[in-house]
């Protein structure tokens, strides 16, 4: 019968070939995230593009879980008010990113932070009922059944879990343990916490929510506004599978680590590229607002709500009806914004942007 597995405590072991390899992808990447992070601090909508790239964290981190909500999902939400699972579950990644973001200022990455995330990772959805805020008491295991018996790993006894938990948290915040770059540790954190396992439900969400708090807290990231998801679930079997090669007797940190650098390489690489896209179409839409005689607070408004209704925009900047409606034909006539066909509470969208963060 398979038995839990007794995972190595932190810090790992690799060769100096191999931490020379990964220490060049670790250059190469902190170059990457530099100049998208430049380019966000000069940007004149940062704003909407940390708004865009934390919902689209949100969603990709929720589909490697098995979640089927799109952006316009969430965002047709928030116009009806009305939640399904898949999208609650989204939401409450989001809710959790942010939080966890205000409370590094007060807060050390810790069991209590974890124990707050996770909380709100589970509220009001399908894991709810699966012990939220608090480390599992009994054995878990992944699988493709829910019988231990066809497990592909079982995870360290729940006895276990304070024990490891202490050690990852040791390694988090007690740079002395080794000297890896902060980018490498990143993907350690997260590998160990994976292998940890120590909630029943919300431990993928949890663990990549990690990788960004500890970049921000590491100072490798200026703003909540870089995240791995949408390259994990691109690779999710190639992630999956790596993760599990790390609980062996001899766990290839090597292939998961050149793999975390690659994927932050390549997810740098397309934040770049959208986040001058996104600019390029706000001066596009500004020319075209200039020539409208179109509010510039509408515009901006467009950029941080893509889905919007008129009444919207009237509690947002304190105009009148008309004004508002004025403003947005003149827009529908551009081609820049669509409406449903409803006479009241019209929707509006602004397609350009989500086609732009679905590339």
């Amino acid at each position: 019968m398979k038995k839990p597995f007794l995972l190595k405590k932190l810090p790992i072991s690799l060769s100096s070939e191999e931490i020379i390899q990964l220490f060049q992808l670790a250059i190469n990447a902190r170059v990457k995230i530099q100049e998208f992070n430049t380019l966000l601090d000069r940007s004149i909508v940062s704003e909407s593009v940390i708004m865009y790239f934390s919902m689209h964290e949100s969603i990709e981190s929720t589909k490697i879980e098995g979640t089927q909500a799109t952006f316009h999902d969430i965002m047709e939400s928030e116009l009806s008010g009305e939640n399904s699972n898949d999208v609650q579950e989204v939401i409450n990644y989001l809710k959790a990113l942010n939080y966890g973001t205000q409370r590094l200022a007060t807060l050390p990455i810790s069991t209590r932070l974890f124990h707050e995330l996770h909380e709100i990772i589970l509220r009001n959805s399908r894991g709810q009922n699966r012990l939220p805020g608090k480390y599992r008491g009994i054995q878990n295991f992944i699988g493709p059944t829910n019988d231990i018996k066809d497990a592909n790993y079982i995870p360290p006894e729940p006895q276990l879990i304070n024990e490891y938990i202490s050690n990852l948290e040791l390694y988090i915040n007690d740079d002395s343990l080794d000297s890896l770059d902060y980018i490498i540790k990143a993907g350690v954190i997260h590998a160990q916490f994976e292998s940890i396992h120590p909630y029943l439900d919300g431990n993928g969400r949890l663990g990549r929510i990690l990788i960004i708090l500890y970049l921000l807290d590491k100072k490798v990231i200026s703003k909540p506004s870089f995240f791995l998801s949408e390259e994990l679930e691109k690779n999710r079997f190639k992630y999956y599978g790596l993760l599990n090669n790390l609980r062996t007797d001899s766990p290839d940190w090597f292939r998961w680590l050149e793999f975390f650098l690659k994927s932050t390489i390549t997810q740098a690489k397309k934040y770049v590229e959208k986040l001058v896209r996104i600019e390029a179409k706000y001066e596009e839409i500004l020319t075209i607002s200039n020539k409208n005689s179109i509010r510039i607070d509408i515009i901006q408004f467009i950029f941080k709500k893509p889905y919007f209704t008129i009444s919207n925009i009237q509690n947002e900047l304190g105009i009148s009806f008309n004004t508002a409606q004025n403003h947005i034909n003149k827009l529908v006539s551009a081609k820049v914004l669509f409406h449903n066909e409803k006479r009241h509470n019209r929707g509006y969208r602004f397609y350009d942007i989500i086609d732009i963060l679905n590339s």
